[in-house]
């Protein structure tokens, strides 16, 4: 009988977030020869001493190698390690402390892994060029997306037709942008913007500015097997971020058959791959314009929901499992 090979496993990812959802089909396309372990720490995800805490548990293991979806690695190893670094958005958009840990920390602990991963190549650029990582330690394994969400015959409605955006507040999202260009686009006024999560003052109140209060709607905290309707309702999705690692609403969206305008930048137009109408996120006369002509050509639109199926069916979570475990166990 072949000997089990032992793997510890960070699962504090484990949730309902993008990351969580890779954890999820990485754990759940575990093979066979694996024997899973889990670190015992309860450090939270953001504390600065967690690599400390890794360190820890990783010492008091017996197990081959350490596997972690995201991107907290240990201060030491006396085992080879793989993590996942989806972005470099801290360096970005987040405070000084967090600038200066991704810089002295995870850069320095990442160059003696046996290898980084990350989801994208524009991010594995980021990674070589600013955090100054070995090209030959990172490789690129594409997210997925659910197979629930191309079988999906099922829509949303909000008796009105909408444009939809899925994600958080971040700056980085580059909400503020698509709203405006919503708000000043020809288009029919019965179009509504129809956004996940809650409203909050300050969002309120460009809203008022703009003159769109009627034709807004927060959809609330949307759970997860609600998605694809949510997606599948939708006239077109809005996802003109200022930056990426990876951006699973495109492929999510697509995947219902619901076309989608994207951003020009970052990872966007490589995980779009030609299926997706691109706007600069920095032109808001840009993002206005690829909103008034998914409503005005038909055949570009429907031509768009063709290609973005045939795209979204290239991105199978099963394939991402494979090449985590082939990875993580060479």
């Amino acid at each position: 009988m072949e000997q089990k090979r032992k793997v510890l496993i960070d699962g504090r990812w484990a949730g309902d977030t993008g990351i969580g959802r890779l954890f999820r089909e990485v754990m759940q396309a575990a093979p066979q020869q694996v024997d899973c372990h889990y670190i015992q720490t309860k450090a939270g995800l953001g504390n600065m001493f967690s690599p400390v805490s890794l360190a820890r548990d990783i010492a008091r293991s017996d197990g081959e190698i350490f596997y972690s979806p995201s991107f907290m690695p240990p201060l030491y190893s006396k085992m080879p390690y793989v993590f996942t670094v989806h972005d470099l958005m801290h360096l970005f958009y987040y405070s000084t402390m967090h600038r200066i840990y991704y810089r002295q920390v995870i850069a320095r602990l990442a160059t003696r892994a046996k290898q980084v991963i990350t989801v994208s190549h524009f991010s594995k650029a980021q990674l070589v060029s600013l955090l100054g990582i070995p090209e030959e330690l990172v490789t690129v394994i594409y997210n997925g997306v659910d197979d629930h969400f191309l079988a999906n015959q099922e829509a949303s409605s909000l008796g009105r037709p909408y444009f939809l955006y899925i994600g958080n507040r971040r700056a980085n999202k580059n909400l503020p942008a698509m709203l405006e260009a919503f708000a000043h686009a020809h288009i029919p006024k019965d179009y509504v913007f129809a956004l996940s999560g809650k409203s909050d003052p300050q969002l309120n109140a460009l809203i008022q500015d703009l003159g769109i209060e009627k034709r807004v709607q927060f959809l609330g905290y949307i759970p997860e097997e609600e998605l694809p309707k949510v997606y599948k309702g939708a006239y077109a999705t809005l996802f003109v971020s200022k930056m990426e690692g990876f951006g699973l609403p495109v492929l999510e969206s697509m995947a219902s058959g619901t076309p989608v305008l994207t951003s020009t930048k970052s990872s966007l137009p490589e995980i779009a791959g030609g299926a997706a109408l691109c706007a600069n996120p920095a032109d808001i006369l840009d993002i206005q314009q690829g909103i008034e002509r998914l409503v005005s050509d038909q055949g570009m639109y429907e031509g768009f929901v063709e290609r973005g199926l045939k795209r979204a069916r290239q991105f199978p979570w099963s394939r991402t499992a494979e090449q985590t475990w082939k990875l993580i166990l060479s």
